[in-house]
Parts: structure tokens; C-alpha cells; sequence
């Protein structure tokens, strides 16, 4: 079930605030260094290393394994590897918490790592496909009870089983930057947020969507 999706078109922009066109969750707030410049197709979020947007906590945005939840986006990183983690995504436990569920590329290669945090401390799954400098990417990374699965544009990359309770991450979304990690340089488009874990043909679906 889709309950979040900001699709950054300028339609859906009133000043630094992105609506969400599923019409439940809070609009997301742009830095002073975030941008909305030509996408895909429409409009797409700019960052840059220290830009980010911010999605604030919401009941909505509460993401339970026992239900499941995905999250799926475009990104079209614009740099090499820097030497250091670049955050994508990030969503707290709480606000100011260290634990959370993050999306991040590796310091010194075009991968990414997913992290869950669960009651014994935090999981991780690497991705084993790179991602282009400059070129688009699907990602979507979904989790259940069963575990947690990362697709890169549309294709099951890994699938991590979790022996242990996801501590459930409640706090706002980060898109770029977080508070102890720099962002990435490139854009961000349809960012999506869903209350279910997506199957593979849902991801493959929202890899070969052409809009905005």
C-alpha cells in the first residue's frame, strides 16, 4: 500500500516544501542548498554533498516489519567516491537517534549498503551490483519479517534474513545529507513509501515507470 510519494515536480512545490501527491504524509522540507532542476521525466530533487531534504516524523511514516514496508526511489549520483559514507536515505529510530534504517554508498566504490537496526544491534546488506556516475538507478529496498531485500533497477540484488526484531525507525526522513554523514552529489526522483513489503514484480513495475 502506497502511502508516500513525492514525485519533486514543480506542480507539487511551494517554496522549500515538496507536497506528497499520495495526499497522507507532511511535505518535505528543502535546505538552503537543495534544488528542483529537469529529471527523468518532470522535475527531480538536487543535492548536493551537504544538501538534503527533510520529511518530518509523521504516525503514517511509522514503518512496522510485522506489516512490512518499502521504500523505492531514482538516483542519478553525479560523483566519484569521495573516501567516506554518502548517505541517501536515512530514518531514524527517533529524532537524534544513531539507530535507524540507512541507505549509503561506500566510501571507495559505487556500492550500496543497507542498514536496519534491530534489538541486537545493526544489520546490514551490500549491494553486490555498482551504481554508474551519471547515469539513472532504481533502488528499492523492502523488509518483512522475513528479512530485508535490496533491488537495484527492478532486479533482486541480495536478501538478508533477520534472526532478530527490527527496532522500528519512527523519526524523519533524511533524503542527502543526515546529521552525521555528508550527502551525495546528484539528484533524487520519485521517492515512494510504502506500508507493505513490494514483490518483485511491484519493484520491476516502479523500475520501468517512465513518469514523474
Amino acid at each position: 500500500m502506497l502511502i508516500a510519494h513525492w514525485t519533486f515536480d514543480v506542480a507539487t512545490v511551494d517554496g522549500r516544501r515538496v507536497a506528497d501527491t499520495a495526499g497522507a504524509g507532511p511535505a518535505a522540507e528543502l535546505d538552503e542548498t537543495a534544488e528542483i532542476v529537469p529529471g527523468r521525466a518532470g522535475e527531480a530533487l538536487s543535492l548536493g554533498g551537504t544538501g538534503r531534504a527533510v520529511i518530518p516524523a509523521t504516525p503514517q511514516l511509522v514503518l512496522s516489519q510485522v506489516f512490512g514496508f518499502s521504500v523505492a526511489f531514482f538516483v542519478r549520483v553525479t560523483e566519484e567516491p569521495i573516501g567516506e559514507w554518502r548517505s541517501l536515505v536515512y530514518k531514524p529510530v527517533t529524532e537524534n537517534d544513531a539507530r535507524g534504517l540507512g541507505l549509503w554508498l561506500y566510501p571507495d566504490e559505487m556500492r550500496l549498503r543497507a542498514q536496519l537496526f534491530t534489538v541486537k544491534g545493526p544489520d546490514y546488506a551490500d549491494s553486490r551490483t555498482r551504481l554508474t556516475v551519471g547515469e539513472w538507478t532504481h533502488v528499492a529496498f523492502v523488509v518483512d519479517t522475513a528479512g530485508m531485500s535490496l533491488y537495484v533497477n527492478g532486479r533482486l540484488d541480495l536478501a538478508v534474513p533477520l534472526e532478530h526484531a527490527v527496532v522500528t525507525p519512527a523519526g524523519p526522513i533524511y533524503l542527502g545529507s543526515e546529521p552525521t554523514k555528508p550527502g551525495f552529489g546528484g539528484l533524487m526522483d520519485d521517492f515512494r513509501v510504502y506500508a507493505s513489503a513490494l514483490d518483485e514484480e511491484a519493484v520491476r513495475s516502479l523500475a520501468d515507470y517512465q513518469g514523474s
